[in-house]
């Protein structure tokens, strides 16, 4: 090998050197957090699909493989319907919060200084309070004697108590209350990196507020926006505490149906099957909605 050869070789071998070693760091920081998503993840959510297949009588599970769960799930009334009151209390809290929180949103991330930093803590004030406490101070202002009717009373606008809790619009109240903050600091993290000389420069263009708005700050913002649409959206879906409280059994959603078959029929094929027809049913949704937002272009 001539020495023109071997100086030529010595630093591509270098390189890889260095390459392997950065796949190697790489690897190690990686392998605590791939771990943890295989134990406490993946396996959680194979034993629920392996248990669906499983034979459920007179109160004991057995091995086997049937198809008599998805097939109770999917072709009884009740359980088609709580799916789609799921759907619904998902969609209707999504859109309920995008339309209260983006304002709060842009007026915080629009506010200065000191102002700023006050309404910021005052976002995330409602993480410093566990959800269950929240939810039932709204049983409580919602109750016949509560505060919502002790007010229209006293106003005279009702004789009556009226039927506030236990209703759908109680648990969506519940609901939005607790998943507000979810969709409002996606939107503050997106809307305060908006330079506001774009939008006056829209302005001494001859743009009105509402078509800067439309043409300029909304654009900008729809990453926010997908991010807390989704994040409420799952989690709006997911709930099982609100509704089990504001709700009763009337309104319940597909989460308490779950809960039930675990831990009061003790009916683990059946409430596997209910699970796994509910993470298809979430996951094609979220896939349809990154492929009609491009929500991944427009996170890049």
């Amino acid at each position: 090998m001539s020495a023109d050869a071997a100086a030529g070789a010595a630093p591509a071998s270098l390189g890889d050197r260095l390459r392997s070693r950065a796949g190697l760091r790489l690897g190690v920081l990686l392998a605590p957090g791939f771990v943890w998503l295989v134990i406490f993840f993946t396996v959680p959510i194979a034993l629920v699909l392996v248990f669906s297949f499983y034979h459920f009588a007179e109160g004991i599970m057995t091995p086997g493989f049937t198809l008599d769960n998805y097939a109770r799930a999917l072709g009884t009334d009740v359980y088609r319907s709580v799916f789609m009151k799921t759907m619904r209390y998902g969609l209707t809290v999504t859109l309920i919060c995008l339309i209260v929180g983006y304002p709060v949103a842009y007026f915080v991330a629009r506010s200065a200084g000191r102002w700023r930093n006050l309404l910021f803590v005052a976002l995330i004030i409602p993480f410093w309070t566990t959800i269950v406490v929240r939810t039932f101070a709204w049983k409580i202002m919602l109750g016949t004697n509560g505060l919502v009717n002790y007010g229209l009373r006293e106003l005279g606008i009702i004789d009556m108590p009226l039927k506030f809790l236990y209703t759908e619009t109680a648990v969506m109240v519940g609901l939005t209350h607790v998943f507000l903050p979810f969709m409002i600091l996606p939107l503050y993290a997106v809307l305060e990196k908006i330079d506001p000389v774009l939008e006056e420069a829209a302005m001494d263009l001859g743009a009105g507020r509402i078509r800067t708005f439309l043409r300029v700050t909304l654009p900008l913002s729809l990453p926010g926006v997908s991010t807390g649409c989704l994040l409420v959206f799952i989690l709006t879906i997911g709930s099982f505490l609100t509704p089990d409280i504001l709700g009763g059994p009337g309104e319940l959603m597909i989460a308490n149906v779950i809960r039930e078959e675990y831990y009061t029929t003790f009916n683990w094929p059946f409430g596997g099957a209910l699970a796994s027809i509910f993470l298809i049913i979430t996951l094609v949704m979220i896939l349809v909605y990154n492929r009609l937002f491009r929500f991944d272009k427009l996170q890049g």
